[in-house]
């Protein structure tokens, strides 16, 4: 029996003792989409400044608990309040899609976490909604108590990390893809040999012989029938802009960059036909394939927008 017992003792202490096997590190061309979550304030169902006040508390604790959690890229409140201002929208009660989305694309926010609070009977409830601008998918989480609605953020906080880490993929849209873009756009676009100019300045705080925003343009308008040249004289359009990214900490086991690509298209008179903006917050498994990657899939999302015009 001792003999038996003793390798089995040895078995399960090296079991018990034993360090954790580390994480598999992030290949090298892998990537993702991080969500890019904007908290709202609580909506308070009773009356009175106190009620009012509390519904803040609970947002502004709710994005620290959220930014702490490392489950997402994070609105800045001031950025959020400002959006809101200039867009003249309600924090409370933004439910119509159009609303979401102008919202969602103006601060570059992929998912709005919206919420209530409210008593009923001895307990209080914090209820929330997770949704996706883009997908108009939404998903839930609630938690009640005899706690202050402040002390209940915790809880709620964890069940929306794990919606966020577990289900985000459900509430984001698909990455855009070259040809997708092309495919939708070639039935309106026809270029015809015409000749485009583009032109955009990057920058990712490295090195970039080979900008991205650039050459998923150049793709693009080759595949819609278009002739890039590369001098601005005698061209029937000029695509001119700018594409930054900046490093935004680790999401999981990747390094992550957020990124703003802004495009202008005039015609050769230069006359201004469009302009727009658009954000992306990317991980890889390393900055610079991050930052190309969010600079890429934003051009290619805005392309979608602004091309059209050159019809």
């Amino acid at each position: 029996m001792k003999k038996t017992l003793f390798p089995l003792l040895m078995l399960l202490g090296c079991a018990v003792f034993a360090e954790p096997a580390p994480a598999a590190p992030a290949r090298p061309d892998e990537v993702l989409t991080v969500p890019t979550v904007a908290v709202l304030p609580f909506e308070a169902r009773e009356r009175g400044a106190e009620a009012v006040d509390a519904g803040k508390s609970v947002s502004e604790l709710l994005t620290v608990a959220l930014m702490e959690s490392g489950c997402a890229d994070l609105v800045e409140r001031a950025e959020l309040e400002k959006a809101l201002n200039e867009l003249q929208l309600s924090a409370v009660g933004l439910t119509d899609k159009e609303s979401q989305v102008k919202l969602g694309k103006f601060i570059g926010a992929k998912i709005l976490i919206t919420g209530s609070l409210f008593r009923s009977g001895d307990k209080n409830y914090l209820v929330a909604k997770v949704i996706g601008t883009e997908t108009s998918r939404v998903m839930g989480a609630s938690v009640s108590g005899t706690d202050e609605f402040t002390g209940m953020v915790p809880e709620l906080a964890s069940k929306l990390t794990a919606i966020l880490e577990k289900h985000s993929a459900r509430l984001l849209p698909k990455a855009e893809q070259p040809d997708a873009v092309a495919a939708e756009l070639a039935s309106a676009v026809k270029g015809d040999g015409r000749k485009v100019f583009v032109k955009v300045h990057e920058d990712i705080n490295v090195s970039s012989p080979d900008p991205a925003a650039e050459t998923e343009l150049k793709k693009l308008l080759l595949r819609l029938g278009f002739n890039v040249v590369e001098t601005r004289e005698g061209a029937d359009f000029l695509i001119l802009g700018e594409a930054v990214a900046a490093n935004a900490g680790m999401y999981q086991k990747f390094s992550s960059a957020s990124a703003r690509v802004e495009l202008s298209i005039l015609t050769g008179g230069k006359k201004l036909l469009a302009s727009g903006a658009d954000k992306e917050t990317m991980a890889g498994g390393t900055y610079i394939i991050a930052a190309k990657e969010a600079i890429a899939f934003a051009t290619l999302r805005l392309s979608r927008e602004l091309l059209p015009v050159m019809k």
